[in-house]
């Protein structure tokens, strides 16, 4: 059982230099059902933003810009766990003295309540969090 970050999904999607291949594999264990993932519904949120500033940036390059309801329709039909967003979660995650974003306050909160200790993100600032195991999407192995 582990935690999705936003960026693992992104990653994919956009084919990033660097952690593309890595973050695709890491989906493809979740659809195959190898890899037992749980993300926040924030993560929608999260990509859908994501992908709008993307197609902003390709828009002014005179690319074509991706169809957000495709990428959205292809990550819900991972077999992810999407953990809930609720006051409880809120409450916790503003009760936190970590150094990272709200955001990533969120996704703490929602590991730390759903009993989850581990993380895949490309995001360096889960490693000031004591209790989560942050492991970088090249270090991924099965």
């Amino acid at each position: 059982m582990i935690y999705l970050d936003t960026n693992v999904i992104i990653y994919a999607i956009e084919n990033n230099e660097k952690y593309g291949k890595h973050c695709k594999q890491v989906l493809l264990e979740v659809e195959s059902g190898k890899l037992k993932a749980y993300s926040s519904v924030i993560v929608l949120v999260e990509c859908i933003n994501v992908l709008k500033k993307l197609n902003r940036i390709l828009a002014k390059e005179g690319k074509k810009e991706l169809v957000i309801r495709d990428n959205v329709d292809a990550i819900l039909s991972l077999p992810i766990v999407w953990l809930d967003l609720n006051f409880l979660v809120i409450k916790r995650a503003s009760e936190y003295d970590f150094d990272v974003s709200g955001i990533d306050c969120i996704h703490i909160a929602s590991m730390e309540m759903n009993s989850l200790s581990k993380i895949i993100s490309a995001d360096e600032d889960f490693d000031k969090v004591d209790f989560a195991k942050r492991i970088d999407p090249l270090d991924y192995k099965s």
